[in-house]
């Protein structure tokens, strides 16, 4: 019964390892950042409190955002709360806004033209009286023009704009904030789950030098 429960507590503490993220103090450069991968393109315009710089660029086709403190522990402390600020959903209250009010980048999601069985392409209608089949008469393309327009606007419908990166990660001196994948499933847009981001941000992580 004893090597029963010395068992149980040995398996516990392995679990606990597991799940939870190991923090370390690495101090991290502009540089060990590039080498991980990640192609910047500038600069957030938000000016983060005790930050050395804050990038955003592309990884794997994905948008990333990498926030560089000082310290480790600035990074878990303010960066932390600047993190939790760029990635902060809330219920729609207002217009479309569903992010909180000091996100920088957000996104339109959820289209109109998702929810109603679309595919975010651009739908050509044919129409008998502007042409014979699929065969256009020169003198109607206009009328098809826009028509064309039309479809474009119904598309271009804002339902929520959210924040752009929807999790994040610490490590070192370094704050990962990650864009979530989204796929369309013809009756809406399937956004991947906040673990799924996680494990994105973490695979980026560990690139790092």
């Amino acid at each position: 019964m004893r090597i029963l429960l010395i068992l149980l507590i040995l398996l516990t503490i392995f679990a606990c390892s597991e799940t939870e993220r190991i923090q370390v103090d690495t101090v991290y450069s502009i540089d060990d950042v590039l080498a991980a991968g990640i192609k910047v393109k500038n600069d957030l315009k938000t000016e983060f409190p005790q930050a050395t710089d804050a990038k955003w660029g592309f990884i794997d086709s994905r948008e990333v955002a990498v926030i560089r403190y000082p310290t480790a522990e600035i990074a878990r402390t303010l960066g932390a709360t600047a993190a939790q600020e760029q990635t902060q959903f809330i219920e729609i209250v207002e217009k479309n806004i569903a992010h909180g009010p000091k996100v920088e980048k957000t996104k339109c999601r959820g289209l109109k033209s998702n929810r109603y069985g679309f595919n975010n392409k651009m739908n050509f209608k044919t129409n008998p009286e502007i042409g014979l089949g699929n065969i256009l008469i020169l003198n109607k393309l206009k009328i098809f023009e826009n028509e064309i327009n039309l479809t474009f606007q119904e598309a271009a419908v804002c339902v929520r704009r959210e924040p752009l990166y929807s999790d994040f990660v610490i490590h070192g001196n370094l704050v990962f904030l990650g864009e979530p994948l989204m796929k369309d499933y013809g009756q809406g847009q399937m956004i991947e789950s906040a673990e799924k981001t996680i494990k994105f941000l973490e695979e980026v992580v560990e690139r790092l030098p």
